[in-house]
């Protein structure tokens, strides 16, 4: 009969031998989520005995994590700019980089959290930026667009545990192509912006789990955000911002393409450069 702290060691041996990224980090989680408690308390329970029914989960969970699934979809959901989403394979899964998006556009660009914006988030996805900048901004009307189904289905689902259904309009559409309304303050996307080979050097988690068409784009990556950033004008209010999550070489790019934005690249935590900002002045 092993300890908690026996198991989570050979755990992270043998996440680490199948290229696990921070294999003693996700061997803690995924123990916690089998016993029923939260990571931290682990630390309190290194000499108690993992058995039974706790024992049998955590080994079916490493089986699958061993296979490289993300983390987050075994765990069922992610925590992402003050929200927890749920989490699987029906949408991408909320990365640190768009966490960063939100924050830029909170400590930027609308600071005042009683700020009463109209946002319109493209790609939405699990609905991560739309539900996560309704939370910040309680005066906020917001809609959120995806063009899959099966995301949309999931965004709802966490609409409805957030408790967001009022304020957060869920819309199927091929970017603006159903987008009957205009005069929105800020355009947040976070589209399909990597090229083929790209996505075949990924990760297994990027690559195998996440929906491929929320990853991949043509014209090297840049098909999508030049559908997005050709039309976005004529939906922003005169002074409002886009704002689109990119690959670091992309954001100069549509500055380029783009001038009548004015647009600017802004760095991530790394200091690549990550996003595209760009404003609408009369024309």
């Amino acid at each position: 009969m092993e300890s908690v702290l026996e198991i989570l060691s050979k755990c992270e041996k043998y996440f680490a031998s199948k290229g696990v990224p921070n294999p003693k980090i996700d061997a803690q989680h995924l123990l916690a989520k089998a016993m029923g408690c939260k990571r931290l308390d682990l630390f309190l329970k290194f000499d108690h005995p993992v058995m039974g029914e706790s024992l049998d989960k955590f080994r079916e969970y490493a089986k699958r994590r061993a296979k490289r699934e993300p983390l987050q979809h075994i765990l069922g959901n992610v925590d992402f700019f003050g929200i927890t989403l749920k989490s699987d394979s029906r949408a991408l899964i909320p990365r640190p980089e768009t966490e960063e998006l939100c924050e830029i556009v909170s400590e930027e660009l609308f600071p005042d959290e009683k700020s009463q914006i109209k946002i319109l988030d493209m790609g939405t996805g699990s609905g991560a930026i739309a539900l996560a900048l309704a939370s910040r901004y309680p005066n906020a009307e917001v809609v959120a667009i995806d063009n899959s189904d099966s995301a949309l289905e999931l965004a709802r689902e966490n609409r409805e545990s957030l408790s967001l259904s009022d304020r957060v309009k869920i819309l199927k559409s091929d970017w603006f192509e159903n987008v009957a309304e205009k005069n929105f303050d800020l355009i947040a996307a976070n589209p399909p912006y990597l090229s083929d080979s790209d996505v075949d050097s990924s990760e297994p988690e990027v690559g195998v789990y996440d929906p491929s068409s929320a990853l991949r784009s043509g014209d090297d990556g840049f098909a999508d955000l030049k559908k997005i950033l050709s039309q976005a004008r004529e939906f922003l209010n005169v002074g409002g911002a886009i704002i689109c999550e990119c690959s670091p070489e992309q954001p100069k790019k549509l500055s380029e393409m783009f001038p009548e934005y004015d647009g600017i690249a802004r760095p991530d935590s790394s200091g690549r450069d990550r996003f595209f900002i760009g404003f609408s002045h009369p024309r």
